[in-house]
């Protein structure tokens, strides 16, 4: 880890990259949070020399058996062991969340029980296709539910359940049983070919497996989840435009017209650079603005 630490910081913000793509992913979602955060900022990489511009950056060396995607989940299910000691509560951030207001801090006032996530856009059988291999092409079945429970013994009981949703989470020393089944579980599907790579699934699974399913969420404005693919079918996806791509306008930045401010977005599916789209210009927007301030390192 480079130089700057001093001491156990109270709160701090982690980010676990792997590979150049997702290296030069974080660089972006580090540009906002250091504008809008004022949390100590670790990032943790794997398998990238690409220079990040942050004074707390950790290499680590992860299992040469899996490719990127499966080191990706691999790190960000060990997280808690990778920055042990260095902060008491910790927020995990996918590298495609970014921070959108002045009051994104104020997540780190919500971390209760074992753990926090915010819920998923879908529901479980909806997110089903996605998760495993079961050869349905849209819409949505129970195949996820199924394969939970014959591969971990573990019921879903409603196809209704709203996923959560791990691109965002708080967690501490109190979090570790919840993360090292959510870790194990992972693993142990990753030779399965009828499970995709994805941490959600497995994330449902051990939710349910601990009896946590009825916990109070995150609200959304932590983790407002923003997809430009929303309603295109898989196989157009390749071919698709701006034009087809799904506009939200149910929230604001500047909190106007009495609609949500998010904290965080979560922009899935590509849409973090996305220039002419709106969701993503609107943020865009904010790096021109004139209180914009870039943080100072330590």
């Amino acid at each position: 880890m480079a130089a700057g630490r001093r001491g156990r910081a109270n709160s701090a913000f982690v980010f676990a990259v792997v590979g150049d793509r997702h290296v030069a992913g974080v660089k972006t979602a580090l540009l906002f949070l250091k504008k809008f955060s004022r949390a100590e900022i670790f990032v943790i990489r794997s398998r990238s020399q690409s220079r990040i511009q942050h004074d707390q950056v950790m290499t680590v060396q992860l299992p040469d058996a899996l490719d990127d995607r499966q080191a990706t989940i691999f790190l960000k299910t060990a997280i808690a062991g990778y920055v042990r000691g260095l902060a008491k509560y910790f927020c995990y951030l996918d590298s495609d969340v970014i921070a959108v207001h002045d009051e994104v801090d104020s997540i780190f006032d919500k971390r209760s029980g074992a753990i926090n996530f915010a819920l998923d856009h879908v529901n479980i059988d909806q997110f089903s296709p996605w998760a495993v291999n079961c050869g349905c092409s849209g819409g949505s079945c129970r195949h996820l539910r199924d394969a939970i429970a014959n591969t971990f013994d573990v019921g879903v009981a409603s196809g209704d359940w709203r996923l959560w949703n791990g691109g965002v989470f708080l967690f501490d020393e109190n979090s570790e049983e919840f993360l090292a089944a959510w870790h194990k579980m992972t693993l142990a599907v990753f030779d399965d070919p009828y499970w995709k790579t994805r941490d959600q699934g497995t994330l449902a699974a051990t939710v349910w497996k601990l009896g946590y399913q009825e916990q109070r969420p995150l609200d959304s404005e932590f983790n407002l989840v923003v997809d430009r693919m929303w309603g295109i079918p898989q196989q157009r996806r390749d071919r698709a435009t701006i034009s087809d791509f799904q506009c939200r306008r149910d929230y604001s930045l500047t909190g106007e017209d009495n609609l949500m401010a998010p904290r965080l977005i979560h922009f899935i599916n590509g849409g973090v650079g996305q220039k002419g789209w709106k969701n993503w210009d609107d943020v865009h927007a904010l790096i021109r603005r004139s209180r914009w301030q870039r943080r100072p390192e330590n």
